[in-house]
């Protein structure tokens, strides 16, 4: 026969889960609450232009939450403006890497854009920037990664580099406005008026909220509106579908251009 259990016994053992549970839960709000102060309080120190104390306690802030994706960021910016590229690198792609296994980094859109430019500023601000770029083009074939590149040729000054990843870019993600919307500025930017404008239009087709896209439409004597929102009139990516093979850039260009003008060199030239 079974003997009988006293009914307190369970009665304590629930009190003592119940307690450990309280005790776990108060140490998280802990821990919750000294992170955003230590971010808030970094924040501060980095708008007033305290870069090296708000470094200080972004990485209070990370030791306490290695899931805070937006502290990440502001450490790289830190870094950024001490002058530091290759901690900011290091700190751009960790925050990356946090944002893809983070539930609410992997929607934080706005976010991610403000880490891909600054990761592309830190490369492209470096003397020799060979090695970060020989990385991008190993690692995944993803549009971010050929977009982050053309943003490093674009800031570095190769028009020739840029023009063919941002196709790269956009082939693989051919639905992102962000992408279309840089390409189509950068093409107008360069003078290529001809090739900018297919371009906006298909930036305008994905996003016709977009004011730049809409006055650099504008510019090149185009009238944004619902006539140019049905994306499939839009010109189709230069390079076919399929594995991305290397771009010969002058050949693209012919494609474009008339048959007595040159191909795309390392100015700016203008249709």
């Amino acid at each position: 026969m079974i003997p009988a259990i006293p009914a307190n016994r369970f009665s304590w053992a629930k009190s003592a889960s119940v307690g450990v549970l309280v005790v776990a839960l108060a140490g998280c709000g802990e821990v919750i609450s000294y992170n955003r102060q230590f971010r808030q309080q970094g924040v501060s120190q980095f708008e007033s232009g305290s870069y090296t104390d708000a470094a200080s306690s972004f990485q209070n802030a990370i030791r306490q939450e290695p899931g805070d994706y937006t502290s990440h960021y502001y450490l790289g910016q830190c870094y950024d403006k001490m002058h530091m590229p290759q901690q900011s690198i290091k700190e751009y792609q960790t925050c990356l890497n946090v944002m893809d296994h983070s539930l609410e980094g992997k929607t934080d859109r706005e976010v991610r854009l403000k880490v891909l430019e600054g990761l592309a500023s830190a490369i492209a601000s470096q003397t020799d920037r060979s090695t970060d770029l020989a990385m991008l083009d190993s690692g995944a074939k993803t549009g971010e990664n050929a977009w982050v590149a053309a943003k490093v040729y674009r800031k570095s000054g190769d028009p020739d580099m840029a023009i063919q990843k941002f196709d790269q870019a956009q082939l693989i993600e051919p639905k992102d406005p962000a992408i279309a919307k840089e390409y189509g500025l950068y093409l107008e930017q360069l003078g290529q008026t001809r090739r900018a404008d297919p371009q906006l239009r298909r930036a305008y087709a994905l996003n016709d909220r977009d004011e730049e896209v809409a006055a650099a439409l504008r510019r090149i004597g185009v009238v944004p509106g619902p006539s140019l929102k049905d994306e499939q009139d839009l010109q189709k990516p230069l390079i076919p579908v399929g594995p991305i093979p290397e771009v010969d850039l002058s050949t693209s260009n012919k494609q474009q251009q008339p048959s007595n003008s040159g191909a795309v060199g390392s100015t700016s030239p203008r249709d």
